[in-house]
């Protein structure tokens, strides 16, 4: 390269040879000084130039048969126009000895002065322009020459052939304006030709045969007449429909294939497929293997499944809904349309996908926020039912109270048995009443003894509690209509009115063990409705919006607020951190605060009884290490198995553990995702352990598990 060409130069004349060179011809690049710039394979072979050497040790002068000329070839390309090409320039060269009549077509390179500096060249022999002849009607780059009034002068048959006509004699003649898609924009073409005859790549609309659109990639040169104007123009065009519905079609285009090595890679994706996964353009996702963007190996086996049932069905596989991961790990909701191509033997597959993750997103949200007026409606409206049943177990239940809120159900239990056992007293002296007057088979009377006897078998033990005193009262009703039927017969009235008394008392008593139990399972659920409610209103997770905040007191908030859900569970909840500590984290609060209740939550809930000497228990610390917070909840309980700890299955949303409806426990498989995504969020961890105790085997589900709740969160500067 000549000291003065400026870089950008030579890398302008770097990009005008890399366009061509691909063509079956010698191509080269040199500077005005004669020494090769760049070479393409052919050109190296025709200049017999030493392919381990840099082509620039080589001077395109020395095959000049007479050096002369070299000085009237550089005279000529000064005259030529900028951007245009000489096409009529013929020199004799020698290579080994070996004289050749070459014809170059050739443009030149100017710098800021106009002065010649660089060329490029393509070197065509005489033999090698008649092959050209041929050969143009093979390639697939349509070629067309138009007069001054746009009148089309000839083409080959490829340029036919993008047009959809049968041969170039039906397109010969026609003016340029017939072809044009929008003909108004032919003038805007002529006179762009007319200020710069040289135009390179542009996407042209142009109308086929058929009447549909077709666009095109045209490159033409305007060649001046005699007079002034442009008397000519040539030019080449190549049909980039496909290329543009393939790279702006708001769908991702894939092509898959099978590598030798088994692994299923992608080997051709438009722009789109590319964005889905995480990449800037289709070149940097080509070669990677497509289950590497699937969730797991399970995910993936189970959608290739499914493509292998359609297709022995002889079926695409349509509209398959699928979760994938970009390389960040961020989800997105797919649905993909694929099948094989045939006769690849399952080697390769073609298909399209589409990403619904934002469209899902809005009508989840729009979901949400309905779901979660009506809940929070829902929510007074328990509290306003729990209020009223926390007033009448004191008006009616008053004799039974064990605390301001809570019955004494042992003790209404025993009062229970003991009414039963004066209802049956009291019906056994009216029965003798009645047969001392002749009225012993009255139905009614024999109706009211069974229904002693079935409250008399009633299940006593204490997970059937609610159960017989609901199976208590409808037999208890019962036999108060009975008693109204007793009004006709000639009965002693007080015996009766006692036994009246009597069932009223009994259904005052089941009635209230019945309000006790439900109201004591509407505390226990009213924290799910809170904590879901909150879910459904927390929107996004905003970086902005964390503000530095004491861990402590957040963290306190959610063991108050679990407080009356403990003691319902009869539950023990261990502070063991010094609460006046100030650890500062930066998060944000509502949604820490939500984390923090899930997690004590569940602990909670999914506490054992260790018999009646202990009540169960939850323990939480606090400890501060460097630059980060560990926040361990840990309670005796219910078991995490351990290959749901293994493959984290427990934090995947919706997903419950398989020893979590133990007990009738209830929950929605969300707590457990939400605080997992909440935690990353801030900058910190989640990690959950499940061990077993007293020696008991590691699989052995059914024995109670010390579980462990460990957060790590990055202490605020």
């Amino acid at each position: 390269m000549e000291p003065g060409m400026p870089p950008a130069m030579r890398q302008e004349i770097r990009d005008a040879f890399e366009q061509i060179r691909g063509l079956p011809f010698p191509i080269y690049a040199g500077d005005s000084a004669g020494n090769f710039l760049f070479v393409n394979e052919q050109a190296a072979e025709f200049f017999a130039l030493n392919p381990a050497l840099d082509p620039s040790v080589y001077r395109i002068t020395t095959y000049y048969e007479n050096p002369e000329e070299r000085a009237y070839v550089l005279r000529r390309l000064q005259e030529v126009a900028p951007g245009a090409w000489c096409r009529d320039i013929a020199v004799r060269l020698k290579v080994h000895d070996e004289f050749r009549k070459i014809r170059f077509v050739s443009k030149p390179f100017r710098d800021a002065q106009g002065n010649l500096c660089g060329l490029l060249c393509i070197a065509l022999s005489m033999s090698d322009i008649e092959w050209f002849a041929e050969f143009e009607e093979m390639v697939h780059t349509g070629f067309f020459e138009v007069d001054r009034n746009l009148v089309i002068a000839d083409c080959n048959q490829a340029f036919a052939r993008v047009l959809k006509y049968g041969s170039p004699a039906e397109i010969k003649g026609q003016p340029l304006a017939n072809l044009f898609w929008e003909p108004r924009n032919i003038a805007l073409l002529a006179d762009e030709i007319t200020k710069s005859p040289h135009i390179e790549d542009r996407r042209i609309k142009l109308r086929r045969k058929d009447g549909a659109m077709v666009i095109v990639q045209m490159s033409c040169i305007g060649i001046a007449g005699e007079t002034e104007g442009i008397a000519r123009v040539k030019g080449t065009i190549r049909d980039a429909t496909f290329e543009i519905i393939q790279h702006d079609l708001p769908v991702g285009l894939f092509l898959v294939n099978t590598d030798q090595n088994g692994e299923d890679i992608i080997s051709r994706a438009n722009r789109t497929f590319a964005h889905i996964h995480g990449y800037e353009s289709s070149d940097e996702i080509l070669s990677k293997p497509i289950r590497m963007f699937h969730p797991n190996a399970a995910a993936y086996e189970a959608f290739k499944t499914e493509l292998n049932k359609a297709t022995a069905n002889g079926q695409p596989l349509l509209d398959y809904y699928m979760e994938v991961q970009d390389r960040l790990g961020k989800k997105h909701n797919v649905v993909a349309n694929v099948r094989y191509v045939s006769d690849e033997n399952h080697h390769l597959r073609v298909g399209a996908v589409y990403d619904v993750t934002d469209h899902l997103r809005g009508h989840t949200r729009t979901l949400e926020a309905d779901f979660s007026s009506i809940l929070h409606t829902y929510i007074a409206t328990i509290n306003g039912l729990r209020d009223t049943m926390t007033m009448l177990l004191k008006a009616h239940g008053e004799d039974l109270q064990k605390d301001e809120t809570h019955l004494d159900r042992l003790r209404a239990a025993a009062e229970t048995l003991r009414s039963k056992k004066r209802l049956e007293t009291l019906l056994a002296e009216l029965l003798k009443t009645a047969a001392e007057r002749g009225l012993a088979d009255d139905p009614s009377l024999a109706r009211m003894s069974k229904l002693v006897q079935r409250l008399a078998l009633g299940d006593t033990s204490a997970d059937k509690e609610k159960d017989n005193a609901a199976l208590g009262r409808r037999i208890l009703l019962e036999f108060r209509k009975q008693l109204d039927v007793l009004r006709a017969l000639n009965l002693p009235r007080e015996p009766v009115r006692n036994l009246r008394a009597e069932v009223e008392e009994l259904l005052r008593l089941t009635s209230m063990i019945s309000l006790s139990i439900s109201l004591d399972e509407l505390n226990e659920r009213i924290p799910d409705f809170y904590y879901f409610r909150d879910y459904l209103r927390r929107g996004e997770l905003v970086q902005q919006e964390f503000r530095p905040n004491n861990v402590v007191p957040i963290l306190l908030d959610s063991v108050h607020f679990l407080e009356e859900f403990a003691a319902v569970r009869q539950v023990s909840v261990v502070l063991e951190f010094n609460q006046r500590d100030h650890i500062p984290v930066l998060c944000h609060r509502n949604s820490l605060n939500r984390a923090f209740h899930n997690l004590l939550h569940n602990a909670i809930k999914y506490s054992w009884n260790k018999g009646s000497e202990r009540r169960p228990w939850v323990t939480v610390r606090i400890e501060k290490k460097d630059d980060t917070v560990e926040i361990l909840i840990e309670n005796w309980g219910v078991p995490i198995r351990r290959e749901e700890l293994e493959s984290r299955s427990i934090f995947q949303f919706g997903k419950r553990g398989r020893e979590s409806e133990d007990r009738g426990r209830s929950g929605t498989g969300i707590g457990l995702y939400d605080a997992h995504d909440i935690i990353s969020k801030h900058g910190g961890s989640l990690r959950i352990t499940s061990e077993p105790t007293f020696g008991n085997l590691p699989d052995m589900y059914s024995n109670p598990f010390i579980t462990r709740t460990y957060i790590t969160l990055p202490v605020a500067p």
